[in-house]
């Protein structure tokens, strides 16, 4: 009975997932598509074993299939554009790198970092998760190349950094808690508008969101079971929608960086595109967790793709790949990109 309800639950999980456009509670389901895509799969071929003689068995391995064609309709197609991907040739306008990581609040490996950051000598670092004892620690090592900084502090999700070669301004829509101490601040965000060596102007945005959702609200007795539910979801979808306002009064060349908690096979992630006519470039990189706790922190291979690099239509993606660990447990992204007068 144990692999009947294995069978059920997974493929139950899997059609959540699938009709994640009609809540986000479905949606949450697709941050685990990868683990869903093995699971049903698994189950799939063992059930067919285990049943093999059982009346049940065309049903169970009906239900089985099932949910491994939705988990791989979802899936499957995003996976095999980032198996598939290839750099583009480079065109006649400088090309720009971009470094983006969540750096984890247990890393103190600072050193570490830094000399990976010399090696990949990117012209912009977007940072996220990057708190006071790193700030302290890494800062010292990478100022003198990256003297143009803005380091905001706050919430978890405040603590994010811009670092770059070249001078920028900061942007209204800025959102950013220089103090450290305060925990009440939403998520931050960086707007900076920079030029490239061709003095081409774009728009870079740094920004940390929440996870889909909150178990808080369950334990608000003020709330009743239907508001419980809404609230779950409500700080995320508040985040969406300000970081969606605030890049359509954009004009001109964007480039988005950040941890969002969101995977590229979320709705969530889908409706985001579509409102912002942004392009989501890190399709199928997966960059967390590479780090799990196991009796002690442990490599792992990273089943989730939560970190993202997006543009508008006006910048030229070269190249987008995921890097070596840098002692956190995301993956960092690289980006290589152009914008300007024959970018394309």
């Amino acid at each position: 009975m144990a692999s009947v309800w294995a069978v059920i639950g997974v493929s139950m999980a899997s059609v959540a997932a699938f009709f994640g456009f009609a809540s986000p509670l479905f949606d949450a389901f697709n941050h685990f598509q990868i683990i869903l895509f093995i699971s049903t799969l698994t189950l799939f071929f063992s059930s067919a074993l285990i049943f093999i003689k059982s009346p049940l068995r065309s049903k169970i391995l009906a239900v089985g299939a099932i949910g491994f064609l939705l988990s791989a309709i979802t899936v499957v197609p995003e996976q095999l554009r980032g198996i598939l991907y290839e750099p583009n040739e480079a065109n006649s306008q400088p090309i720009i790198k971009l470094m983006s990581n969540n750096m984890f609040g247990l890393n103190y490996d600072m050193k570490r970092m830094a000399n990976i950051i010399d090696a990949q000598n990117p012209d912009i670092i977007a940072l996220q998760e990057y708190f006071p004892d790193q700030q302290q620690a890494l800062h010292p090592r990478i100022v003198g190349k990256y003297p143009y900084f803005l380091r905001c502090g706050g919430r978890k999700r405040s603590f994010i950094a811009l670092y770059s070669k070249t001078e920028f301004s900061v942007e209204n829509g800025t959102r950013c808690a220089s103090d450290p101490s305060r925990f009440d601040n939403p998520a931050a965000r960086i707007i900076a508008s920079l030029k490239d060596e061709n003095n081409n102007e774009y728009t870079m945005v740094v920004t940390h969101l929440n996870w889909p959702i909150q178990i808080n609200p369950l334990f608000n007795e003020a709330l009743d079971f239907g508001e419980k539910i809404i609230a779950m979801s409500a700080r995320k979808q508040g985040e969406w929608e300000e970081l969606t306002k605030e890049i359509n009064q954009i004009e001109g060349p964007i480039v988005v960086a950040g941890d969002f908690n969101s995977t590229g096979w979320s709705f969530a992630m889908s409706k985001f595109t579509d409102d912002t006519g942004l392009i989501r470039h890190s399709q199928g990189l997966l960059t967390y967790p590479k780090l799990l706790y196991l009796d002690g922190w442990r490599e792992t291979i990273p089943f989730l793709s939560i970190d993202h690099i997006l543009a508008s239509e006006e910048v030229f993606m070269q190249n987008i790949v995921a890097g070596e660990q840098t002692g956190s447990d995301h993956l960092p992204l690289y980006a290589q990109f152009s914008v300007g007068p024959g970018a394309f």
